[in-house]
């Protein structure tokens, strides 16, 4: 089977653009940096792995290394997830499904392959965590290409479901995505827990524990210093999102070394991270 395609959606905030989006904070330099070290995870766990950037026409992307498909879209930042999950719609209906596609966001290191998963009969993979309010996070989505009908179909219904039930309020602009999604998956966190695979009008649904699939570590650098290897996809959420640059520095950008200096800069990498981390831990009150 092919590596699949990762899409990831970004588009520059202008300025004095209306809505609030919770990472106004942040500068277009810093995610296209994010945006860079997304890719350069995937070419590291998925070498044949096209990537995929949804966007606007006034987003930048240099900085951006590497070969990444741009498709420029239309993007209401005042709706900016529903924007998102419109671009991914139409991506999706599009797709030829010569390979799966892997729908994901922009703070998120690939920190291992996800050939196995592949190997399993499913249509659709979403990740899911004990939360009530929100249980399916909507940071990655898998659509396999077994049964190319039925991953378009979900996610038509996905899109129709966002625009139709979730669009009011501030959920256009963020969270209404995983509204739409646990509408579309109908399980509560509890029977959540107690499946693998469920079906939903003739779509097989796979159900990835965000422990293993969408991991997202405490916001301390000593909650990543052991490299989180039993961690496949690491989410940088929020104020996470420092510690994407050091886990890709001791732990994945020395992968991509030739062999021979691979260990030696690897076991520098590594200390210096717990160095910082130490450092970071200390300085806490007590």
């Amino acid at each position: 089977m092919p590596d699949p395609a990762f899409v990831s959606f970004h588009a520059d905030r202008p300025a004095g653009a209306a809505g609030a989006h919770p990472n106004a904070n942040l500068d277009a330099d810093s995610y296209r940096r994010m945006l860079d070290l997304l890719f350069r995870s995937v070419r590291l766990t998925h070498p044949d792995a096209p990537c995929v950037l949804l966007t606007d026409a006034g987003t930048r992307l240099d900085g951006v290394a590497g070969s990444v498909q741009r498709i420029d879209g239309p993007v209401d930042h005042a709706a900016l997830m529903l924007s998102r999950t419109l671009a991914q719609a139409a991506f999706v209906e599009r797709s030829d499904f010569a390979r799966p596609l892997v729908l994901l966001d922009s703070d998120i290191l690939l920190n291992g392959p996800l050939r196995p998963l592949l190997a399993e009969d499913f249509d659709v993979g979403v990740t899911w965590r004990p939360q009530r309010e929100m249980p399916i996070n909507g940071g990655l989505l898998v659509l396999h290409n077994r049964r190319p009908a039925a991953s378009k179909a979900f996610f038509a219904r996905l899109a129709r479901t966002y625009q139709e039930r979730f669009a009011n309020g501030g959920n256009a602009a963020w969270y209404g995505d995983q509204h739409a999604l646990q509408e579309c998956v109908g399980l509560t966190r509890e029977e959540l827990a107690r499946h693998t695979v469920v079906e939903r009008d003739g779509c097989r649904i796979r159900l990835l524990p965000c422990d293993t699939y969408n991991f997202s570590p405490d916001n301390r650098l000593d909650a990543i210093a052991d490299g989180l290897p039993a961690k496949l996809v690491l989410h940088f959420k929020g104020q996470r999102k420092r510690l994407m640059q050091p886990f890709w520095d001791a732990f994945l950008a020395p992968q991509a070394q030739h062999w021979w200096l691979r260990r030696w800069r690897a076991r520098r990498a590594v200390a210096r991270l717990q160095a910082l981390a130490a450092a970071e831990a200390a300085a806490v009150p007590r």
